[in-house]
């Protein structure tokens, strides 16, 4: 490639997505690589590890970073500015490059569809939150991560059944079909749960897709965890309403794993929020690309 690109970054919960992007082609590379979470690891080992996977990707295109001309990364947890200058710095001194911006996976998403008008964006991923900018000023409810609260999340999905499956164990001797399919596709039993959750760092928020998968079949369990954790969505929609009324319909729109997806979970979320707040909010059916987002803040920060 001989013209100077850009590298966009969107790091959640679960994956980190790289992709390089020219003016003249648009688009033109990709990959997923495993991410660690910057609130769990902190700010110098999430940037090694990041490092380490922009170093690799570039690598096996037979590219390198002297092209480039600056770099955005969505990060997830990093919120405050404090968070960002140090990411930056450490990301910086682990690349020696230093046309480097560090963003929340939020607002790397909200850039992909709004840019620099107002409205709001639901992520519900491996954590959640409504994020938004209304008469030019950030706004953000919910997304206090996996201990303080990430309603409608994939983590709050997988914690909540499993408090709700150690509770049926303590009730009834019997297995039923749910147990004994979470078994066969994740080897967790209750025989080995507690080791698994407290000691071998299972992987909670990848039950998400299982749990939603069973509700939709009917399962009880997983049908009162789902709703419940739809009903905490719903409530961050009247906190807003409350909160900064509703003298505009603004528009939102929807963006992570759990929403994208044709689910239980997803169909039942936008059926009621479309229902009840019709009136106030205009839900858009957008695609959002939170790598585009992290372009589109390069493009802004660092084209020459």
């Amino acid at each position: 490639m001989n013209d100077k690109f850009y590298i966009g970054i969107d790091s959640g919960g679960t994956n980190c997505r790289v992709s390089i992007y020219n003016e003249k082609d648009g688009l033109t590379k990709s990959g997923v690589f495993n991410s660690v979470h910057y609130s769990a690891v902190g700010a110098k080992s999430f940037s090694a590890h990041t490092a380490d996977v922009i170093k690799g990707f570039l690598n096996s295109k037979g590219l390198f970073l002297t092209e480039c001309s600056g770099i955005c990364a969505g990060v997830a947890g990093a919120r405050l500015k404090s968070n960002k200058d140090e990411i930056r710095k450490h990301l910086s001194e682990e690349l020696s490059f230093s046309n480097i911006i560090i963003e929340s996976d939020t607002a790397v998403a909200f850039e992909d569809v709004f840019g620099s008008d107002d409205g709001l964006i639901l992520i519900c991923g491996t954590g959640s939150v409504l994020f938004g900018r209304l008469n030019g000023e950030f706004v953000r409810l919910g997304g206090w991560g996996k201990l303080l609260g990430d309603d409608g999340s994939s983590y709050f999905i997988g914690l909540n059944f499993l408090k709700s499956l150690v509770k049926h164990f303590d009730k009834s001797n019997d297995r039923y079909e749910t147990e004994i399919l979470l078994n066969e596709l994740y080897s967790l039993n209750r025989g080995n749960i507690i080791d698994k959750v407290y000691h071998k760092k299972f992987n909670v928020a990848s039950l998400a897709p299982f749990v939603v998968e069973q509700a939709g079949k009917g399962d009880s369990i997983c049908r009162d965890v789902v709703e419940k954790e739809i009903d905490g969505v719903y409530d961050l929609f009247e906190t807003f309403k409350s909160k900064y009324g509703m003298n505009n319909n603004y528009k939102v729109a929807f963006t992570g794993t759990l929403i994208e997806s044709d689910n239980y979970f997803s169909r039942l979320l936008k059926e009621r929020l479309r229902k009840n707040f019709e009136n106030h909010f205009i839900f858009l059916d957008t695609i959002v690309n939170p790598v585009n987002g992290s372009f589109k803040i390069a493009l802004k920060n660092f084209k020459q």
